[in-house]
């Protein structure tokens, strides 16, 4: 039987099973809300994964085909990097429940045919840095707004190492010295800029703010200056209506 003393031991082993009990059912506390994933964030998994579909070949045929040391160098960091990035991919994937495709884009496959097609490997040089250097550019922004706007702290951490690795292979693809500028995807244009916005209303604020004091303080000293000028005046007049007082003579007092 037990005793009144025993109570609140029993009470406290009774609180921690439930909370037991619940942590195994409903998982950790705030672990349910780490989970969620927003539609960029799968849409920049699915993305990654399909760039690594089409860039690891192209990667591998350019240490076979590349003309230049240099293609051939960049070739094999590409494959080498993008191999690592997809199995950072698929465990990301693995843990959301996200579906990876299996075959590159129709886009993609183009690409790859341009090289395999490319009819010495000059051509496939050009093809190559140009074709990756231009699906770099497009993924780039993709990799950046996630990173500044997820609120996954997983998805987070990925995107930062996405982006780490597009911004070298961007990097190298240009000291192939063969990409054309006027292939690079067009940067677009923002429609708005809050940060800048909010800026301009500062300054703009503290522009009429200013305008506002000059004014006022100008118009505070032109009335001081007028009011002065009337007193003046009037005490002058105020002077010249006095009588004209005549000297005293010794021991007399002018009243």
């Amino acid at each position: 039987m037990t005793s009144a003393s025993d109570t609140p031991g029993v009470f406290s082993r009774l609180l921690v099973l439930l909370a037991t009990a619940a942590v195994t059912l409903l998982g950790p506390v705030g672990d349910a809300h780490a989970q969620e994933l927003s539609a960029a964030d799968r849409n920049l998994i699915v993305n990654v994964k399909l760039a690594g579909l089409w860039e690891m070949p192209a990667g591998m045929w350019a240490q076979e085909r590349g003309k230049s040391k240099r293609t051939r160098e960049v070739g094999r960091t590409l494959m080498i990097d993008h191999g690592r990035l997809d199995t950072a991919t698929h465990a990301i994937a693995d843990r959301f429940g996200i579906a990876l495709p299996g075959e590159p884009s129709d886009q993609q496959s183009a690409w790859l045919g341009e090289m395999k097609a490319a009819r010495d490997d000059s051509e496939f040089d050009r093809i190559f840095a140009n074709r990756l250097r231009y699906a770099h550019g497009v993924l780039f922004p993709v990799i950046a707004q996630v990173r500044a706007g997820t609120r996954n702290d997983v998805v987070r951490d990925y995107a930062t190492t996405a982006n780490q690795a597009v911004l070298r292979h961007m990097t190298l693809l240009e000291s192939t010295g063969v990409v054309d500028q006027s292939l690079l995807p067009e940067a677009p244009v923002p429609q708005s800029n809050s940060a800048n916005a909010a800026m301009d209303v500062g300054y703009g604020d503290f522009g009429l703010g200013l305008l506002l004091a000059v004014v006022l303080g100008g118009g505070l000293f032109f009335a001081i200056r007028t009011l002065r000028g009337k007193n003046i005046r009037t005490r002058e007049r105020a002077a010249a209506a006095e009588p004209v007082l005549v000297p005293s003579a010794p021991g007399e007092l002018n009243v």
